[in-house]
């Protein structure tokens, strides 16, 4: 079928496959059809464990059309990682790629069987981009699979009055620093549905007919919620399997994207590209290049602005308040290093472990409280607490507001490095060493300190593809910049390290290597 791009036809487009969108409805109508047969009814779970791939969208949407909720998962995780969302969910059902039913399997078995499994047939171009085993294009034959229950139900769903409402009622945190954390959300009226639809629409640049690149995993919630909105929206949707720097140029180029969700490490990949690479192609077309979810060092995001101008948008928030503050590229330049200010009736407070707030540039833990519009939550089956601020609530963030209540994050609470009795916080060390030339990533951490200051100061440094860093140059490099006791004692030049797919990094998995071998 050609692939139609332009008129009243929007589709959806993922490793050289595309599908109408109409058509991607209709599925899904008929696979919350079965869903319902099969007793997933209003608050419901369905752990959804599949790779970006145009069903994921059509499973998210068949899911809610039930008013079940959908509970994405991440694909890195191992079995007992699954079984703790399922068990903590109560999810009944589980839809997952060929790829993963092995380790959906084992996660059910550690919950008691508590879940049955539907399969996804996983398509060869998907399985030839995503550069995995031919074999996975043939199903286990051990479940039943998605489109046998798809063609099982030939009409779909009748609408289900507040099916939408129910089933946005549980969403789970990263887990970045710790076990993945169910946020319960109150149940939100027609009219937050409405506002929250259309603030993030007018915000994230989606509309009708526009043309959205899918950068991240659909299992985070950024991307997820923001692909499903455009998807109700009738916007364009090209899906990347995986996130490749040339390639996204490439769609973007092609199907003149004007909308993409990205994170910052994704923005360094991009400038890593030669320049006679960048210079084939065009990205006049987007009006919003949007990034969030870890800090993106000042030397990349001038270096973005540089090239991508007033599309270039930051926000920063978290699953608990949703997005909290926005910066547009003209105010970065004014506040370099700023992830903006509150946005929507939200709002932020820096403060002591009292809950006191602190003054314009002091540092403390950032507080946090939805839009106007956002709704209350609580998290599942646990005791803790919001925090010692009625409405507000703490992610472990640290930072500080400047005079204009611009805020500035410094890294987490969990990541500072204490010294002989001083604080140090790594993200300013980490936006020095990333101003240096060659540098593509790093990741700055506390390991033991031999002698009697309790801890020091460890860079890892990724570099640019060509470069050559030496521990030697980046202490060269950094003299002028920052005092004496916050220059990394020790420096490895390293291939990689450990981000997650929405640019969070794993510092726990790099001070553990010293842990163990000091």
């Amino acid at each position: 079928m050609e692939d139609v791009t332009s008129g009243d036809t929007p589709v959806i487009r993922c490793g050289g496959r595309f599908r109408e969108q109409a058509q991607a409805h209709a599925r899904a109508g008929r696979l919350a059809a079965a869903l319902v047969d099969a007793g997933i009814g209003r608050g419901e779970r369905v752990a959804v464990m599949l790779r970006n791939d145009i069903e994921f969208l059509e499973v998210s949407l068949a899911v809610a059309a039930a008013g079940a909720n959908p509970v994405p998962v991440n694909t890195h995780w191992r079995a007992p990682e699954v079984a703790h969302v399922l068990a903590d969910s109560g999810a009944r059902l589980v839809i997952a790629h060929t790829e993963f039913v092995g380790t959906a399997e084992r996660a059910i078995e550690f919950t008691a069987g508590a879940a049955d499994l539907v399969e996804v047939a996983m398509p060869r171009e998907l399985v030839a981009e995503a550069g995995l085993d031919r074999g996975l294009t043939r199903p286990t034959g051990r479940y039943p699979t998605l489109e046998q229950w798809i063609a099982a139900r030939p009409e779909p769903l009748d609408h289900l009055e507040g099916a939408l409402a129910d089933s946005m009622g549980l969403i789970y945190t990263s887990g970045t620093t710790g076990r993945p954390k169910g946020v319960v959300r109150e149940r939100m009226t027609p009219h937050q549905l409405i506002t929250i639809a259309g603030g993030t629409a007018e915000r994230m640049g989606l509309a009708p007919g526009g043309q959205m690149l899918v950068a991240g995993p659909l299992y985070h919630t950024s991307p997820n919620a923001v692909a499903v909105l455009g998807l109700r929206m009738g916007t364009n949707i090209t899906i990347m399997p995986r996130f490749d720097a040339e390639r996204f140029l490439r769609h973007v180029h092609t199907y003149r994207i004007t909308q993409a969700k990205v994170v910052p490490t994704m923005l360094s990949r991009l400038l890593s590209l030669p320049p006679g690479v960048r210079d084939r192609y065009h990205v006049s077309s987007l009006t919003h290049l949007i990034h969030s979810a870890a800090p993106c060092p000042p030397a990349v995001k001038r270096a973005v602005i540089e090239w991508f101008g007033d599309a270039v948008l930051e926000f920063y928030g978290c699953t608990e308040s949703g997005t909290v503050t926005w910066i547009s590229a003209s105010e970065w330049l004014a506040h370099p290093g700023s992830v903006g200010r509150p946005a929507d009736g939200s709002a932020v407070v820096v403060a002591d472990e009292r809950g006191d707030s602190l003054p314009p540039g002091q540092i403390g833990r950032v507080y946090v409280r939805g839009a106007d519009y956002w709704p209350t939550f609580r998290y599942l089956n646990t005791d803790e607490k919001s925090g010692p601020l009625p409405g507000f609530s703490s992610v472990g963030d640290t930072g500080y507001l400047d005079s204009d209540g611009y805020l500035y994050l410094t890294g987490r609470s969990s990541d500072i490095i204490i010294r002989g009795g001083v604080n140090i916080y790594p993200a300013e060390i980490e936006n020095a060493v990333a101003g240096l030339p060659g540098v593509e990533d790093v990741a700055v951490f506390g390991i033991p300190d031999p002698g009697d200051l309790g801890e020091a100061v460890a860079a890892h440094i990724v570099p640019r593809p060509g470069a050559e860093i030496t521990a030697e140059g980046v202490r060269r490099g950094l003299r002028g910049e920052l005092a004496n006791f916050k220059h990394p004692t020790t420096i490895r030049v390293v291939d990689g390290l450990p981000r997650d797919d929405s640019g969070k990094l794993r510092k726990h998995l790099l001070r553990e290597n010293y842990t163990r071998n000091p």
